[in-house]
Order: C-alpha cells, then sequence, then structure tokens
C-alpha cells in the first residue's frame, strides 16, 4: 500500500473522475485566530485533509477502514472538549476502492478522501500531524505535518500620560538687570 496526506484549504470531491480538487494545498503553518462561536477561545482556520492511496488488488471492491488522527508532537492524540468530556480527534470512515477499469488482474486499485476540518481544531500553539492507517496498517510516512502559531499580537495603542509644564529654573537675578559681557 502507499499513501499520500497533504492539507490544504478546502477541497471537494469529483466522484465522477475520482479525483479532488484542492484549495492552497501543501502549507505546513497556520495561526490561531479568534473563535466567534466562543467568545475568549482560540482556533486554527478551518481546513482539509486530503488523503491518496494505492491498495493491492486483493484489497478492491470490498470497503476497508481509513482511519485519521491528529497527534501532537510528543506522539499523543489529541482530544478536544465534547459534550460528555475530552474526545480523541480520531476519525474513521469505510472507503471502497474499485478496481481499475480495464487493467490486468492484480493491477492495484487507486482512491482518495477528504475530510474537511470544521470550523477549525481547539489545540494550542505547538507541532501536530494526521496520521492514516489504512485496512489497519500504518507506515510512520503517512501522515501530513504541521504547525500553529499563536495568534498575532494586536497593536497596542496608549496615550503618554499627561504631565505638568516643567517650570524654568529660578534667576538668581531680577529681571530687567542683567550685566552685559564686558561692562563694568
Amino acid at each position: 500500500m502507499k499513501v499520500s496526506v497533504l492539507i490544504c484549504d478546502k477541497g471537494t470531491a469529483n466522484p465522477q473522475q475520482g479525483t479532488l480538487n484542492l484549495l492552497n494545498v501543501g502549507w505546513v503553518q497556520t495561526q490561531l485566530g479568534l473563535n466567534p462561536a466562543v467568545p475568549g477561545s482560540l482556533l486554527t482556520p478551518p481546513h482539509a485533509v486530503a488523503v491518496f492511496f494505492e491498495v493491492e488488488h486483493a484489497y478492491c471492491n470490498r470497503p476497508i477502514e481509513l482511519v485519521l488522527t491528529l497527534e501532537d508532537e510528543d506522539g499523543r492524540v489529541v482530544s478536544m472538549p465534547g459534550p460528555t468530556g475530552p474526545q480523541e480527534i480520531r476519525l474513521v470512515s469505510a472507503v471502497t476502492v474499485g478496481s481499475p477499469a480495464m487493467a490486468s488482474l492484480g493491477t492495484p486499485g487507486a482512491g482518495n478522501a477528504l475530510v474537511e476540518i470544521m470550523p477549525g481544531l481547539l489545540v494550542p500553539p505547538g507541532a501536530y500531524r494526521w496520521n492514516v492507517s489504512l485496512a489497519g496498517e500504518h507506515h510512520e510516512e503517512w501522515f501530513g505535518a504541521f504547525r500553529v502559531l499563536p495568534p498575532p499580537q494586536m497593536p497596542m495603542f496608549s496615550f503618554a500620560p499627561t504631565t505638568q509644564p516643567t517650570p524654568p529654573p529660578p534667576d538668581d537675578e531680577p529681571a530687567g538687570e542683567t550685566e552685559e559681557p564686558g561692562s563694568g
């Protein structure tokens, strides 16, 4: 089996052609932004994960399990808040790869899957990777990695505190009694 994982801003499947239309594919860095649904919280922008795979003929024409798991930089599965408590970000789907038309018996079949991550991920800044397993197999290179940066710092405007003007230093001589140089 061969698997490739790509991250993109969004995508659509074209089932008639067996292809995916992807927008801004291949990015590896994103930045947290404000979550409009929960004031004060941050999340990544929406994105999509595209998985392309080639399977042996024995796996064609029957459902096989595709598992997409989000892991942090320490290899732990990432969890998000759910209605019953923290839930691991693990997406499971059955995919069916058709036999290639007009190909000799034993020719591998090719397929793809697209998973949209809406509205984004509630994760802290750090390194992450979408890992894939297919039909129970997983290989170390079957992943798409990305970094999440902290939100941009908003410019801070402040006004200097108002201060009273500093009076000039006192003169030792009364006004009008200034001695000119060279006189006297």
